[in-house]
């Protein structure tokens, strides 16, 4: 069975200094990324959002300034104003904070709310807006890296005020929600004053509103560290109640907030800056990028084993063995021959006899390891590779636990024949890793019974299966360019050759070729996921209609499942040849920091 490995590199172009015209490049050795326990706690998570550039604006109305507070800033008539007197800083778990010219952000003041980062004054007329950021530090919650997901709620609030507070509205206690499909919602309770442009002396204080959509995700990359995400804004639409301000739907910078946050701000009355409404201000309402930042430590257990029973054991008896901390660790637990060869290799969870010195790591030969009964402890996505659970295998969970009932039976000659029993385990496919090297010993009662297992009789079959890329360099994206809010690219696979010539045995044969993507980054650390990648498979050549070509993935950008799981390029429900070849889409969002940034593809053959 063909291994799943990296056959060679996507290469690509250099870098240049402006982001419009970087390029990106697929290739590389595929690094073995530290573990992370599923569902992990967190907490000191930090929540950073500016909103939108028309929140920190010059405000139209001489004299004022669009503006961010922390906390809560009251008021008791429209003509009450966010002065140097009730202005905060900061309030509790939350500060503001104002992005200087070096690109850092530092603890704002009064003063800088009408100045941009290098100290120029902002106005209507120059397009320039303070660059305010609302900070909220101490969520808590659990991020599961493994699976993209995500929940982490923040306690802390900050207003918003528009004409230096002649409409206002507070967010408070803000709750991220991330699904493993790398969408998103962030949701608030929402407060504020009921007032009117139409009629001057409306004031009125508004009920809160709970559990209210600010902001909806895309294309969220859940890493150990958190992540820094656009909320949607482009292209969205919402309905307004008859005599507010129309949508205008067409356009550049055409895009709404969400409906329920619109709903609830036409009550204040600044609806129209959540959503274009065809003026002048409409580049500046587009959602400003959302940061979230935490620290999910990887799991770092010992490998341990535990048994059910070890003592007093009758010949056939089941016992339950359980295992913890058996986690990727880099190269060490990489398996060094087919079928797991260039991958995470599991561990052997064995019952045997085994010689004093049997561990690979001390370099005993494997004739030191009588193995009686044994099974694979493997992820779930590897499994199938080696036969699925029909040919051993067991799972091996995310967190680095399996469990597995073993019935344990010896022969007279295994009674006799030097060693101790017990079970015992070992990094699987070759990998060496001192590690997962563990002995739990066995003692039986009595020994017996004489066991031997005869297994049904197979013609063998003849031919191989095979495959390989048809040239040296799987593809090449190019150089993105811009296309709305996002970077797009494109480009071809290079066809994958599939040579089956398999024949005879008691079984149909049949082949699928699958791959994935890992995260692309460059040599300075910047990233970003795998799932921004898209294909759709073609048939370059087959002389059967047993092939089929794989579904078609599109970027998680535009709402789709992205190549950063394995997805299937093509298969076969008979032994047959084929050519197949994907045509290649990248959509990844216009944030994205300029470099030359590279992935690996990996390719599995499943026959």
């Amino acid at each position: 069975m063909d291994s799943p490995t990296p056959r060679g590199q996507w290469l690509g172009r250099a870098s240049t200094a402006l982001l419009a015209t970087a390029a990106l490049t697929l290739g590389g050795a595929l690094a073995s990324a530290p573990a992370y326990a599923a569902d992990t706690t967190i907490d000191g998570a930090v929540f950073r959002w500016g909103v939108n550039a028309e929140a920190n604006s010059a405000a139209f109305a001489p004299g004022t300034v669009n503006l961010l507070s922390a906390g809560i800033i009251t008021a008791s008539s429209s003509a009450d104003r966010v002065t140097t007197a009730n202005w905060k800083q900061s309030e509790g778990n939350t500060r503001i904070l104002k992005l200087q010219s070096d690109g850092s952000y530092a603890d704002a003041t009064f003063a800088g709310l009408r100045t941009d980062a290098a100290g120029t004054t902002i106005t209507s007329g120059n397009g320039l807006n303070s660059g305010h950021i609302a900070e909220i530090s101490g969520g808590t919650g659990t991020v599961d890296v493994a699976a993209n997901t995500a929940v982490i709620q923040w306690s802390g609030s900050f207003t918003s005020a528009f004409y230096s507070g002649m409409t206002r509205s507070w967010i408070t206690d803000p709750k991220l929600t991330v699904a493993a499909d790398g969408t998103g919602t962030v949701t608030a309770t929402l407060g504020g004053y009921g007032t009117s442009m139409d009629d001057p002396d409306k004031f009125e204080n508004l009920t809160p509103a709970t559990d209210v959509v600010i902001a909806t995700l895309t294309g969220v990359d859940v890493t150990p560290t958190g992540f820094t995400v656009t909320p949607d804004y482009l292209g969205r639409t919402v309905t307004v109640p008859s005599g507010s301000v129309a949508q205008v739907t067409t356009g550049a910078n055409a895009g709404a907030f969400p409906q329920s946050f619109v709903d609830f701000q036409v009550k204040t009355g600044q609806g129209p800056y959540w959503y274009s409404s065809g003026g002048a201000a409409d580049s500046r309402k587009p959602a400003s990028p959302l940061s979230i930042a935490y620290t999910a430590a990887p799991t770092s257990t010992t490998p341990t084993v535990t048994v059910s029973r070890t003592s007093g054991l009758a010949q056939g008896e089941t016992v339950t063995v359980r295992g913890s901390g058996f986690l990727p660790s880099g190269t060490a637990t990489t398996g060094t021959r087919p079928p797991l060869a260039g991958q995470f290799s599991g561990a052997y969870v064995a019952f045997g006899k085994f010689a004093d010195v049997w561990k690979p790591s001390a370099g005993a030969p494997s004739s030191a390891r009588t193995v009686i009964a044994q099974r694979w402890a493997l992820p779930a996505a590897s499994m199938s590779t080696v036969g699925g659970a029909n040919a051993g295998a067991i799972e091996l969970t995310s967190d680095g636990t399996f469990e597995v009932d073993l019935a344990l039976t010896t022969t007279e000659a295994q009674n006799l024949a030097a060693g101790t029993f017990g079970i015992y385990t070992y990094a699987g496919s070759g990998a060496v890793h001192a590690p997962f090297e563990t002995f739990t010993p066995i003692a039986f009662s009595s020994a017996s019974d004489v066991v031997v297992e005869v297994p049904a009789w197979v013609d063998n079959p003849t031919g191989a299966f095979g495959w390989a890329f048809e040239g040296t360099a799987p593809a090449d994206l190019g150089t993105a360019v811009q296309d709305g809010a996002n970077f797009v690219a494109s480009g071809s696979l290079t066809p994958v050759v599939v040579t089956d010539t398999r024949a005879g045995g008691s079984t149909p044969y049949s082949w699928s070729i699958s791959g994935q993507v890992s995260e692309f980054a460059t040599s300075s650390g910047e990233t970003f996921s795998g799932g921004y990648l898209g294909w759709k498979p073609k048939l370059v050549a087959t002389d059967a209609a047993t092939v089929t070509g794989g579904a078609e993935v599109t970027s998680t950008r535009l709402g789709g499942t992205g190549l950063g799981s394995s997805r299937v390029l093509a298969s076969s429900t008979s032994a047959v040849s084929a050519k197949v070849g994907a045509d290649l889409a990248l959509v990844i969002p216009g944030t994205t920091a300029a470099g030359d940034y590279r992935s690996t593809l990996t390719i599995t053959a499943l026959q």
